[in-house]
């Protein structure tokens, strides 16, 4: 089979990449549609010549590439990953979605709480997994004789990820040590004295080396790359979702109750080290599973289709 893989750039080149290294049966190529436009002119091209085209993103919403191989009859998978339900939904709601985008393509997510929401527009997603983590990771007490929770906010949009939330945790937490990734924190400034936003970072090592508990506190969510790097580590996570080994923190006073619970944990000399978590991302996110898996998932869809 021959795929074009589309959609969020980062993560539809990472997958593309992985799946030729893996996979040398079937051609994988991969167009940034979104942002470049000689690529947005070769796909123009490659869709015709495609036996099914990929999407790291979904929509309801207006596409010409989806039109397109609507068009050209070439099988459209739609890969949801979260802000996409959210555009979709309000779409659907408003009246301003096309039905043949919902009955015509074939829909993929990652996670229970995204294929529910789903539901709600009249999509029936498979959960399929394309996140694929290769290397195992040694598990090791964390280095900082203070806790230390860090997590993941970007600049932009810092206060859907949770930022005000993080302030709030650290003010009321004043012995717990927190680390911003991602964020300069100038439009909060001055942060509390035991928080720092590291900004963009190129060594996460250095930064999960100093961490016992990775928070995830975002206004909406797919099934972060955040959570499953930290779990892949062996950190304690505490997430707003509820999923696999991880803390269920489903509001502001639940994520606190579970940061005391590990500075006492901490105090009392525990490493607050996760292998049943690492282990899970090991035995469920390797490449046999993930890959393999998609592959055949995508194999069935065409033969279907």
């Amino acid at each position: 089979m021959r795929i074009l893989i589309v959609g969020l750039p980062l993560f539809a080149e990472r997958l593309c990449n992985a799946l030729k290294e893996y996979d040398h049966e079937n051609s994988y190529f991969h167009l940034d549609t979104y942002y470049s436009k000689m690529d947005q002119i070769k796909a123009l091209y490659q869709i015709r010549r495609a036996d099914c085209i990929v999407s790291i993103n979904g929509s309801i919403i207006t596409s010409r590439v989806f039109d397109l191989a609507f068009k050209k009859k070439v099988p459209l998978i739609m890969n949801w990953v979260g802000t996409d339900v959210v555009k979709s939904t309000k779409a659907f709601i408003e009246g301003n979605f096309h039905q043949n985008y919902i009955d015509n393509a074939i829909h993929f997510c990652e996670v229970e709480w995204i294929q529910e929401e789903l539901k709600e527009i009249g999509i029936d997603a498979k959960i399929v997994n394309f996140a694929v983590f290769k290397k195992t990771y040694e598990l090791k007490k964390a280095s900082s004789d203070q806790l230390t929770v860090l997590s993941y906010i970007p600049n932009k949009r810092s206060n859907f990820y949770g930022m005000k939330t993080m302030i709030r945790m650290a003010e009321e937490l004043p012995s717990i040590q927190f680390l911003i990734a991602g964020n300069k924190g100038e439009e909060y400034a001055p942060l509390p004295p035991n928080m720092k936003a590291l900004g963009w970072v190129e060594k996460m090592d250095e930064i999960y080396e100093q961490t016992h508990v990775c928070v995830r506190y975002t206004e909406h969510d797919g099934l972060s790359n955040f959570i499953l790097e930290s779990l892949a580590r062996g950190k304690q996570v505490a997430y707003k979702n509820d999923f696999n080994y991880c803390a269920h923190c489903p509001n502001e006073a639940a994520l606190k109750l579970t940061l005391l619970d590990f500075q006492e944990r901490f105090k009392s000399g525990n490493d607050l080290l996760n292998p049943a978590g690492a282990k899970f991302i090991q035995d469920e996110f390797n490449e046999n599973v993930i890959l393999g898996g998609f592959i055949q998932k995508i194999t069935s869809a065409v033969e279907k289709s």
